[in-house]
């Protein structure tokens, strides 16, 4: 009787391991996956950048463009917005420059004309209603023109930090911990 039942908790316990659903381990998984995360910042090419030089006939708006790029997920959310903002590293609460984009495909709408652009390239997942974005935002430092009359508010010498906030289309301020995420990097940001 007891090699039955041994042979019985041992035939049980082979069934229940190998019947075991995969979709289910993803389905779990998904579930603790933050609606909306931004997960890094950095800078396409290293500093100090330089500031545009004066305009001539063959350049007559001169802009330098820097690249910054992030990563960001979704799950069971839609991307909406960015916020780009840059502050004085020697006064870390003053805004230098804000852009502001409409989707994660836009050109900045917070200033005429756009400082800047944002696009993104689709990572695969196997994680059902999750999204891996790989993107990109080119931010435009331009010389003052008549195209750009106020130029850029960078200053040489200065170092600047970067705070990126991403949110979903279901955003609300009640709701921000769930729709939104912010990623702040110090000292990333240097003019010549």
């Amino acid at each position: 009787m007891k090699k039955y039942i041994s042979a019985f908790i041992i035939a049980l316990t082979t069934i229940t391991m190998v019947s075991c659903d995969k979709k289910a381990d993803v389905d779990a998984v998904a579930a603790t996956l933050p609606g909306i995360q931004l997960s890094s910042v950095g800078m396409f090419t290293a500093g100090p950048y330089a500031l545009p030089t004066a305009p001539t006939s063959s350049v007559p708006f001169p802009v330098n463009t820097v690249q910054i790029l992030f990563g960001a997920t979704t799950t069971n959310k839609t991307a909406g917005a960015i916020d780009v903002f840059f502050y004085d590293n020697a006064a870390s609460t003053v805004v230098v420059q804000t852009l502001h984009f409409n989707s994660f495909t836009a050109a900045d709408s917070f200033n005429t004309p756009s400082y800047g652009s944002v696009s993104y390239t689709p990572v695969s997942t196997s994680y059902p209603n999750t999204s891996i974005y790989q993107g990109s935002i080119l931010l435009n430092m331009p010389y003052v023109t008549t195209k750009y009359p106020l130029g850029t508010p960078f200053i040489s010498g200065h170092v600047y930090n970067i705070k990126v906030t991403i949110y979903s289309t279901d955003y609300t301020a009640a709701t921000a911990s769930t729709t939104s995420s912010s990623f702040s990097v110090a000292k990333l940001f240097a003019i010549q």
